[in-house]
Formats: C-alpha cells, structure tokens, sequence
C-alpha cells in the first residue's frame, strides 16, 4: 500500500494514504491554526493512475488560497515527492513511499498489484469547467483560485452528501461514481438538482456528463475503489461530443433509461464516439 506524509517545520509527520484535508475544523486531518485558514482549506486526494498511485491537491476556496512550491493553486494538480505545501504561515513538504508505485498497467508483462474487485453497475459522472483555457487567461491567480475551488467543494459535497464517491480530480474537471442500489436514483436525483441550480449561476459555466455500466473496480488509492475500462472511456468521448454540440448536460441511452421518469431527459440524436463502432444516442435535461 502506497503512504504519503506531510513533514512540518519542526519534522514531525502527518502520515495519510487516501485523503488529506486541511483546515481550521478540528475533524481535519491536518488542523491549520491560523484565524485565515478556512475550515475546510485544502484537499489532498489519492487516486489511482497507469503509473500508480498520484496524490493531487485541490484549494477547496479559501479566501487566502493554498501555494504548491510558491504558486497558487487554481486547479487541482498533481503533488510529487518533495513539493512544498503553503497555507499562509504553515508549509509542509510532502512525500511519498516511492517502493510502493504500482506498476504501470500499460505493461501487460508486468505483475498485477491492483486487484480487481467486481464490475458492479454504476452510474458514472463527469463535471467540466467550460472553456477554462479563457476563463484563466481573464482571472489573476487569486480570483481564479477562489471561483474554481468553490466550485470545487460545492460539487463534492453534492456529490457526497448523496452517497458519491470522488474517483479522480482532473485538473478543471472531476469524476465520481455511485454503485447502483435501490436508493442510487434517488440519491443521484438529489445531486443533478443541486448541480442543475449551480449551472443556472454560471459562475463558473460548466458541463454534467453521466452514464450507467457495469465498469471494472479495482482496490487501489488508500484502499479505495478506482473505476477503469471502457466504460470510463465512454463517459470521456460523450464529453467531447457535448462540447460540440454545446449542451450543458449529455446522458447516455443507459443513463437516459435508468433515470426513467425521476429526470425527464430529452433526444440529442445519434452520434459517433471516437473508439466505440456505429453511432450511439444521446441525451439531454431540457432546461
């Protein structure tokens, strides 16, 4: 099992393997004593990737931001052993136990670390920040940080509030799952609305892609459960797809059908997926 750590200033350790949160909450793992801290600062998310096990960190909208190696944290981003971690007067230098990398699952030749559990049915959701590219170009670091990393928490708190599971940051993205059980509608019922009244804000505009499959589960992260497959690919290519068909929301056939009358959605057409055959129907929610 993968460890990472957090060294303080005065070398003790603060040692986690799957999340991390930072902040004035006493619940935090690592409590933050500073009356500019938030309460809930930062983030540090272990999730599992070809090449092992990464540890990214997410600025959760702090008023005062979080610095990775003396530059402000605007997106979730990718921690490496020996970055220094900033949070106004406190900095911490994270590591980790390198003789623990999984091999990398590109190689076939290669021992398998990571089990796979079961190939439970899901429902798979993506959240997408549009056009990011401009929207960092118009914001100083400060304001950016701020409205991504609100963002940020809101989305996971309605995500996990209902029973969700954040599988992976991706920089101005994330990606979560439920396993599918007798409640899952209506729990996930319960985020798209949330989700659908932040959408109306438009601060930031941002897209809801989901889908329903079985998908490949593995024990990873921290001992968590980390989805692959092509299933997960799937839910990639209908992103790229409502991009350009300018939607905010796309739901596959799978999702459309499961969803049944909880969320009414609305034909999109057929449409070709990069790396999946023929065309495949899409959905949306009508505003």
């Amino acid at each position: 099992m993968m460890r990472a750590w957090l060294e303080k200033n005065d070398g003790s350790h603060v040692v986690f393997e799957a999340n991390c949160y930072l902040g004035r909450a006493q619940a935090s793992t690592v409590h933050l004593q500073s009356p500019g801290a938030s309460r809930r600062h930062a983030h540090i998310h272990a999730q599992q990737a070809d090449s092992g096990i990464e540890y990214w960190i997410a600025d959760l909208g702090s008023t005062n931001g979080t610095l990775r190696n003396g530059k402000r944290v605007t997106i979730p981003c990718r921690l490496v052993d020996g970055d220094v971690v900033t949070i106004l007067d406190d900095s911490f230098t994270f590591h980790t136990d390198e003789s623990s990398v999984v091999a990398s699952a590109m190689d076939t030749e290669a021992p398998a670390t990571v089990a796979v559990l079961a190939s439970p049915l899901c429902w798979l959701l993506m959240l997408d920040i549009k056009a990011f590219t401009r929207l960092s170009r118009e914001l100083p670091p400060d304001q950016l940080g701020l409205k991504v990393g609100t963002w940020l928490r809101q989305c996971r708190d309605a995500i996990e509030q209902a029973g969700g599971v954040i599988d992976k940051f991706l920089g101005d993205a994330l990606f979560a799952y439920w396993k599918h059980g007798p409640d899952t509608v209506a729990q996930l019922a319960a985020t798209l609305r949330q989700l659908r009244a932040m959408q109306q804000a438009r601060d930031p505009d941002f897209r809801i892609v989901l889908h329903h499959a079985r998908t490949t589960m593995a024990g990873g992260a921290g001992g968590a459960n980390n989805l692959s497959g092509p299933e997960v690919i799937y839910v990639f290519r209908m992103e790229k797809v409502s991009s350009s068909l300018k939607t905010d929301t796309i739901l596959s056939e799978a999702a459309s059908k499961a969803l049944g009358s909880t969320f009414a959605s609305a034909p999109l057409g057929e449409h070709p997926l990069d790396g999946f055959a023929g065309t495949h129907p899409l959905f949306t929610l009508p505003e």
